[in-house]
């Protein structure tokens, strides 16, 4: 029996719902088969790099041995829905309780304002700017991404297409971009070369970045993204460890993955900035409070640039002064 990761998404109230509403979205995109029974979606994902086996299910449904990795917590994003059960300030009981069940994985973690239109707080008025500021600093509090997604037709076929995705698109990329748990990495086909010397140097350089990448390179950070960001590399690294042969076309495909996931990672730390001071904008952050997230930022960043090579060149180019 194959293993399964569970992502769960709720509240689902009704079939009408707007929980259910997405994850019937989520499903019919993925082209889902249907468990036993119909609250339970089993998603099949697939990259470049590896394919997993999703479990799409709600936050009350029994899930037996198979691994909690995500939840996706859904409300109205109505900017009059504040007294309804479906609003955004009824979450807080719901992400506790899934946490202490044991039921908010920390692989994935989206916080999703459905509205079927335009987002009622892209209006422009500054109640509407505090209201989003405030919604991101309690994601960021609880390791969850905040996404506004519009559930027309339209809104969910929009944006696919754009390097920086938002709404549903944002929702369908990190679904298939996570690393699962049960993820099982691809076989690359690779033309083998002949045993020499340099092919030695290879695998040394092989197992030299992969221990730099698993190891000192992943920031030991507080917040539950750096959590979910370091168990995903090291798990990357780990599968790409025990499947790299010691050719040099094995060790730029190596490069290559490490490169891209930072490149993901520092996207997301831009993000994180780029909220952290339109809440500071909006005064909905106290300086304590903008000092401390932006010193975390600040070292995500550092630490993003270090894999990235940059260290590297500003030490490079110190070295070639020096001899000048």
């Amino acid at each position: 029996m194959a293993c399964y990761s569970v992502l769960r998404i709720g509240p689902i109230d009704s079939e009408k719902g707007y929980g259910s509403q997405l994850q019937a979205a989520i499903a019919s995109h993925f082209k889902a088969s249907s468990a036993n029974d119909t609250s339970t979606s089993e998603l099949f994902v697939s990259n470049r790099y590896f394919d997993a086996n999703v479990m799409l299910t709600g936050l009350h449904e029994s899930t037996a041995d198979n691994i909690e990795d995500g939840i996706i917590l859904v409300f109205d994003s109505s900017s009059d829905a504040s007294s309804s059960e479906k609003a955004f300030d009824s979450l807080t009981t719901v992400h506790n309780s899934a946490a202490r069940l044991d039921r908010a994985g920390e692989l994935l973690r989206l916080c999703v304002g459905v509205s079927f239109g335009p987002s009622p707080l892209s209006d422009g008025s500054k109640k509407s700017e505090e209201e989003y500021s405030r919604r991101v600093l309690w994601c960021l509090d609880r390791g969850y991404e905040y996404v506004e997604a519009d559930l027309t037709e339209e809104g969910m076929a929009k944006g696919h297409e754009d390097r920086d995705k938002e709404g549903y698109a944002r929702i369908v990329e990190a679904i298939s971009s996570c690393m699962w748990s049960s993820h099982v990495m691809k076989k690359r086909s690779v033309v083998a070369a002949p045993v020499t010397k340099k092919v030695d140097k290879s695998e040394d350089e092989v197992g030299k970045e992969s221990k730099e990448i698993g190891g000192n390179s992943i920031q030991s950070l507080s917040s539950d993204h750096d959590t979910r960001e370091a168990a995903a590399m090291a798990t990357l690294m780990k599968g790409v460890e025990e499947e790299s042969e010691s050719t040099s076309d094995e060790s730029k495909l190596l490069e290559q993955k490490r490169q891209e996931i930072a490149f993901h990672e520092l996207e997301h730390v831009m993000t994180v900035a780029k909220r952290i001071r339109e809440a500071s904008q909006s005064e909905s952050m106290t300086d304590e409070e903008r000092r401390q997230r932006a010193g975390d930022t600040a070292m995500r960043l550092m630490g993003l640039l270090d894999k990235l090579g940059f260290d590297d060149d500003e030490e490079d180019s110190s070295n070639e002064e020096d001899a000048a």
